[in-house]
């Protein structure tokens, strides 16, 4: 799994303001400083979580990964085409939704997870959680969000990271300017719903729409030698303890596809979304009852409102009840 250019610009700006600290880093990292002239270089996620990791005893901060975003001046040239569709878009809510749909263009394995909760949103930063340290990759993916956001002037109410720290207490201030707090279940951010929904005056739909249309063959480009199922598989596991969300339209949405395209295109593999979904759920389920997670913890973290569901679903599909499987496995 790679990072793209963008991320890496943001690394050559951090350079600009602090070079003596970066070239530190790269000598413990082992990344070639020859490289800071290049504009477009992809690297593997273990060097960019190692330099982050790095970063933050030649800073001496902690929170490195969480203020990476503010501290490289990040702001909406990441990725230009999408840079300038955030900048345009008629709202937040339609520049997240552009960031959710095309991230993979410049953050491979990253994606966010969008939820009302009252009057505010919440936005989840998730990576996939094969990749080693994705707790950390997930604050550099909600960093560079934040960023964006506070690009705009808008205010950011809270900040959860999974990180423990011995800062002095959970009302820490980050860089954004906003409470940060620790040892969460989750990496996220909360912002007003109605700063979420204000209407951008520089909004422009036609050029949102011209610069969604190169996204999109952007995005194509990137995972053109994915199969279908493992991007699908890819996207469901954006949503990790929330796979109640799950739906053909959410997942059409992550791809770049009309709902209709996609079920068009798993018909010519003869299979349905449903299929899809379950065997996903299935397999998860599975390693779960391996690493002797408990049938509670196991239905809840797979969107069940009460065990007795997921018992009744598990031993649909495999003709065992959870507890059986569990026995045969060992």
């Amino acid at each position: 799994m790679n990072t793209y250019n963008g991320v890496w610009r943001c690394i050559q700006r951090l350079y600009q303001i602090h070079p003596f600290e970066i070239e530190t880093i790269f000598k413990m990292v082992g990344i070639d400083k020859g490289l800071l002239g290049n504009q477009n270089v992809s690297l593997p996620v273990e060097i960019i979580l190692k330099f982050v990791m790095d970063a933050e005893s030649v800073f001496d901060d902690e929170l490195m990964s969480i203020n990476f975003g503010r501290i490289a001046q990040v702001r909406p040239n990441y990725g230009e085409a999408f840079g300038l569709a955030f900048v345009y878009s008629k709202n937040l809510e339609d520049g997240i939704k552009l960031l959710q749909s095309f991230i993979g263009t410049e953050l491979d394995g990253m994606n966010f997870l969008i939820s009302d909760e009252d009057n505010l949103i919440k936005i989840q930063s998730v990576a996939d959680p094969t990749i080693k340290h994705p707790s950390i990759y997930e604050n550099l993916g909600l960093s560079i969000l934040a960023s964006f956001i506070r690009s705009k002037r808008f205010q950011i109410k809270q900040i959860n990271t999974k990180i423990t720290t011995q800062a002095r207490g959970i009302n820490e201030k980050s860089l954004f300017n906003c409470p940060i707090y620790y040892n969460c279940k989750e990496t996220s951010l909360l912002i007003s719903k109605k700063n979420y929904l204000k209407k951008n005056a520089l909004s422009n739909p036609n050029l949102v729409n011209y610069l969604s249309s190169i996204l999109k063959q952007k995005a194509e480009k990137v995972s053109s030698n994915k199969g279908l199922r493992d991007k699908i598989e890819r996207a469901m596991t954006n949503y990790e303890n929330h796979f109640n969300l799950i739906n053909i339209q959410e997942i059409s949405n992550h791809l770049g596809l009309s709902t209709n395209s996609l079920r068009n295109q798993l018909l010519k593999e003869n299979i349905t979304f449903r299929q899809v979904f379950n065997d996903f759920k299935l397999k998860k389920s599975k390693h779960m009852i391996k690493d002797g997670l408990s049938i509670k913890a196991i239905s809840y973290h797979l969107g069940y409102s009460e065990p007795s569901s997921f018992v009744r679903w598990f031993t649909g599909q495999t003709q065992l009840t959870p507890t059986s499987f569990r026995v045969n496995t060992r």
